[in-house]
């Protein structure tokens, strides 16, 4: 078979997939206003507009990526008394201009969260426990506040910050502080599945896609234990690394040549699930 040909197979035999990446990147700003900060910004609140974001479609909301910064990372970052809260508006600004949304739902919250060490512009994830509707006309809010932080100097990337984002110490502060410079960037699965699935199927998904040298592969309604990368010609590729993290797994890719490559993913019980993703 011709490699043209098997491309055209390999997209059609891996598609629909069920996890949307949604983005607001790529800026270099690097700010610790987010997961590292604890002494002046363990709560933040920020805004992304139906404009901000590429790929936005509805479905439910399952993780959240952030992207490394350039202070920290080596470290990783440990968080205590983390929580998580999503909501949307149709409204484009925070009341007043300083004023926090309210009636958020927590999508997530737990005693401990770890962060991994990394590299600077890399993306981590967030898995949360409990997903929302998103409806990518409206204003997504995120909300996110700690009570503890290993590495107060954990930053992460985004671009400046105007209007979008506000912090301040507590989770029930009424009104926050406008004068972060940074304005994270964001990542998020969207689960658009509307049917129920047949009996036994999984799906996987991939995070960046495109990728450059961290590929997350998650697999919907099991552990994903092992990984098989295949390239446009179905033979194996070798994955230096591939480690876990909570809910998936990490792949180190910088050393594969850019192309299309498929992940065959392999749970913890037996069973297997693919997707295709894009070596940038």
């Amino acid at each position: 078979m011709r490699p043209s040909t098997l491309l055209t197979v390999l997209v059609l035999a891996t598609s629909p997939v069920t996890a949307q990446t949604v983005q607001k990147c790529c800026g270099t700003s690097n700010s610790t206003f987010l997961l590292g900060n604890l002494g002046i910004a363990p709560h933040t609140q920020c805004l992304y507009l139906p404009g901000d974001l590429t790929n936005a479609v509805a479905g439910e909301i399952t993780r959240l990526y952030y992207r490394y910064g350039n202070t920290g990372v080596a470290n990783g970052n440990t968080l205590g008394g983390l929580m998580v809260r999503l909501g949307q508006t149709t409204a484009t600004t925070f009341a007043g201009g300083n004023s926090f949304f309210t009636g958020l739902d927590t999508v997530l919250q737990l005693a401990s969260f770890d962060i991994p060490p990394d590299t600077t512009g890399d993306w981590f994830v967030i898995p949360l426990q409990t997903h929302i509707q998103y409806d990518p006309a409206q204003t997504l809010i995120v909300d996110i506040h700690f009570t503890s932080s290993l590495t107060t100097n954990f930053g992460c990337y985004g671009t400046a910050n105007n209007g979008r984002k506000l912090y301040s110490l507590s989770p029930t502060d009424v009104t926050g502080n406008t004068t972060s410079s940074t304005w994270q960037d964001i990542g998020f699965d969207v689960n658009t599945s509307t049917g129920v699935d047949a009996a036994g199927t999984l799906r996987a998904s991939a995070f960046p896609n495109p990728a450059d040298g961290t590929l997350f592969l998650h697999m919907t309604g099991a552990v994903p234990g092992a990984v098989e990368m295949l390239d446009v010609q179905g033979r194996p590729v070798v994955v230096p690394t591939v480690s876990r993290y909570d809910g998936g797994l990490v792949a180190d890719v910088s050393a594969l040549p850019a192309g299309l490559y498929l992940a065959r993913v392999r749970t913890t019980d037996g069973r297997t699930g693919q997707v295709r993703w894009m070596k940038r």
